[in-house]
């Protein structure tokens, strides 16, 4: 029971209102503040039946301690029209029950067997009943005046504490809400600046690479790049320039082993005088012996007229034998006593020819190898080989893919207009990614292809070739069985891709020429992975 003096009753109260304020943050409120009363106080039961705000609704039960036969479950509904609740919920107004009516017994949920008194009072902020404290008895006329005053005070102070703390729950949301929002523009912002720190790097990438072709086209070069790789060839080449040795340049097909002959010409003392190119793998032996050497008149059929040959037509300047090592044995020989000599015959001739020829010599074969095999003479071998350069495959220099791109794009092989201007930096990074088996060739021969294929004035991720956008090992075609569904197919390349990249997602949805988003959407539709989170 409540205090029985008005001394004792304001002071519990007191003590009361001030414990209430430490339910604020509780999570079941109307719980807490029953439990709280059914500590100091003795009695059958107590309850509280919440309404929703301004809405003529159900009662729910929010709380009860003390008895619960008969009661409904805690969450249930009851009509506010119930004999119990109806007078508080019209008048607003206290209800006591000194004794319990039988009929109120049979047809009410919330008076359980026990309840021999019942006091009713509702719960109001201003004119709006925010719900009704139901305390049993289990004596008649178990409640004072003083009970009824005390239970009144204390519905004024909860409906006080109810006002703080949806002020406070409102307070909590709406902090939340802003700090969501704060989260999700700080996130804007965050990729807001990074898209602008790479557009930034691209552009670099691009001054830079504008800087590097700029440079090689004024001093004249057409070796573009300032890769180390690069710098290492173009310092050789200032060193082997200015003497009369012979150079022999080896590497890959397509590395441009032709301009570093050209430039050591250009360089060289020589470079008003002749330079002479033929490549020694487009001709068959005869003929290449008399492109060469050239032939008398009458020397073999055919033969309708005198032929200077390249040696002599290279005559004070100098002669580039490209794949040098597809040359026969026969010639070979010829070619030995040329370089010991400084003289050669005509087909037919009788009078040895005396020329003043610098050698160059190119071959993507391994000449140690060729001789050892004996295809080609040990002793011609030495002989061109007074300076050997090697060349980097376009792998090995991928620095100088970026000036090399642009080199291609604004030089065309095959004349005519373009509406291509530039290329999307996401190219140049699937070009840098790229083994280029052909070396510069290919990379040329790709440019040229997408210049004429692209649409729009920029090569974008979607131009270019499926065999480049993917690493040759994840390029390859898998084994599937005819008639396996396409969806599997799928399936099994983009997850081989995902693989190939260490589970990179941002480089495999590059390498598969699709957006971020598609690839997540793909990854969670085989259950492979989730929509991002970033």
């Amino acid at each position: 029971m409540a205090p029985s003096t008005s001394t004792a009753s304001l002071k519990l109260l007191n003590e009361l209102s001030i414990r209430l304020q430490g339910l604020l943050d509780s999570e079941n409120f109307h719980q807490s503040i029953l439990n709280l009363l059914k500590s100091e106080l003795s009695y059958e039961g107590i309850q509280f039946w919440s309404l929703p705000s301004g809405v003529s609704a159900d009662a729910r039960l929010d709380a009860v301690v003390g008895r619960e036969e008969g009661l409904v479950e805690l969450g249930q509904a009851l009509s506010p029209r119930d004999s119990v609740l109806a007078y508080v919920f019209e008048k607003k107004e206290s209800l006591l029950l000194e004794t319990i009516p039988h009929e109120v017994k049979a047809s009410s949920p919330i008076v359980s067997e026990r309840t021999r008194s019942l006091l009713a009072v509702p719960v109001l902020r201003g004119s709006e009943l925010l719900g009704i404290l139901v305390v049993e008895s289990a004596k008649e006329k178990g409640f004072s005046e003083n009970d009824v005053h005390f239970f009144e005070a204390l519905a004024a102070q909860t409906a006080t504490v109810a006002k703080s703390r949806d002020l406070l729950l409102d307070a909590k949301a709406f902090n939340k809400k802003l700090q969501t929002a704060v989260q999700e523009k700080t996130i804007e912002l965050r990729r807001a600046h990074e898209r602008i720190l790479d557009q930034q790097k691209d552009l670099q990438k691009e001054n830079k690479a504008l800087k590097t072709l700029v440079e090689a086209e004024s001093r004249g070069q057409e070796f573009v790049g300032e890769s180390p790789a690069t710098r290492e060839v173009l310092a050789m080449i200032d060193k082997v320039a200015p003497t009369m040795a012979t150079v022999l340049i080896l590497g890959e097909s397509g590395t441009g082993k032709e301009l570093v002959a050209k430039r050591i010409h250009q360089k060289s003392a020589r470079a008003n005088a002749p330079y002479v190119t033929v490549n020694c793998a487009a001709l068959q032996e005869s003929l290449l012996e008399s492109e060469l050497f050239g032939h008398e008149k009458g020397s073999f059929t055919g033969a309708v007229g005198t032929k200077i040959g390249l040696c002599e037509a290279a005559d004070g300047g100098t002669l580039f034998l490209d794949e040098i090592g597809e040359m026969s044995l026969a010639i070979q020989t010829k070619m030995l006593r040329f370089l010991q000599e400084g003289e050669f015959y005509r087909i037919g001739g009788k009078k040895p020819i005396k020329v003043n020829v610098r050698i160059i010599s190119a071959t993507n074969r391994d000449l140690a190898k060729e001789v050892k095999a004996g295809r080609f003479r040990e002793d011609l071998f030495y002989r061109l080989n007074t300076i050997s350069m090697k060349m980097p495959p376009l792998r090995a220099r991928k620095e100088d893919i970026p000036a090399l791109c642009e080199h291609f794009l604004r030089h065309s092989r095959f004349g005519g207009t373009t509406s291509v201007k530039r290329i999307d930096p996401r190219v140049i990074e699937v070009f840098q990614n790229y083994s280029w088996p052909g070396n510069i060739r290919e990379l040329q021969n790709t440019i040229e292809r997408l210049k004429i294929l692209a649409e729009g004035s920029t090569i974008s991720l979607e131009d270019v070739p499926v065999a480049i956008r993917l690493p040759r090992e994840a390029s390859q075609a898998a084994e599937f069985a005819v008639g396996t569904p396409l969806d599997e197919v799928e399936k099994g390349h983009i997850l081989r891709t995902l693989a190939f990249n260490h589970g990179n997602k941002t480089k495999t949805a590059h390498s598969l020429g699709i957006t971020i988003k598609t690839l997540y959407n793909k990854l969670h539709r085989y259950g492979g992975d989730s929509a991002p989170t970033e």
